[in-house]
């Protein structure tokens, strides 16, 4: 990792936001926001659903962000989990162990909230990523609607 790189407290304002999760869903469009506006209104959400919210940069330019919610409860069995909502990293900084941090940085936060379980959703399609997530030690749990629940024990 270099030297340049930092990570802050969320106070981008969306369009930087915006900005990240386009770069971000390049390979996989289907998976992100299909209008600019419609990212924007994700990105309100989600500043409503985080326990954490964090922005990573190079130097000063901000290249990913991450949003966990340790509120969260899950849908299909009741139970409340550490939910990764977002790890978005600019598609020029993919493999350079930026993802790594920020999942090391979620579960840290999941844990400190006395949580044991981190869940996120990502696209099948999205073989790197599930391929990512599965190295990381997140497991499918179901399947369905085009994405992949995993799951992590911590």
């Amino acid at each position: 990792m270099r030297e340049s790189i930092s990570i802050k407290n969320s106070n981008e304002n969306v369009a930087v936001l915006v900005d990240i999760l386009f770069d971000a869903y390049q390979d996989h469009p289907e998976y992100g926001e299909p209008t600019e506006k419609d990212a924007k209104k994700y990105i309100k959400w989600l500043k409503k659903h985080s326990s954490l919210f964090k922005v990573v940069y190079d130097n000063d330019y901000p290249i990913a962000f991450l949003v966990v919610d340790t509120n969260w409860i899950d849908k299909f069995d009741k139970k409340n989990v550490g939910e990764i909502h977002e790890l978005a990293i600019r598609k020029k900084y993919w493999g350079k162990g930026i993802g790594s941090l920020l999942l090391d940085l979620a579960s840290k936060h999941i844990k400190e909230k006395g949580l044991n379980i981190a869940r996120l959703w990502v696209g099948e399609k999205n073989k790197e990523a599930i391929k990512f997530y599965e190295k990381k030690g997140f497991k499918p749990i179901l399947q369905g609607w085009g994405w992949i629940r995993m799951e992590k024990k911590l």
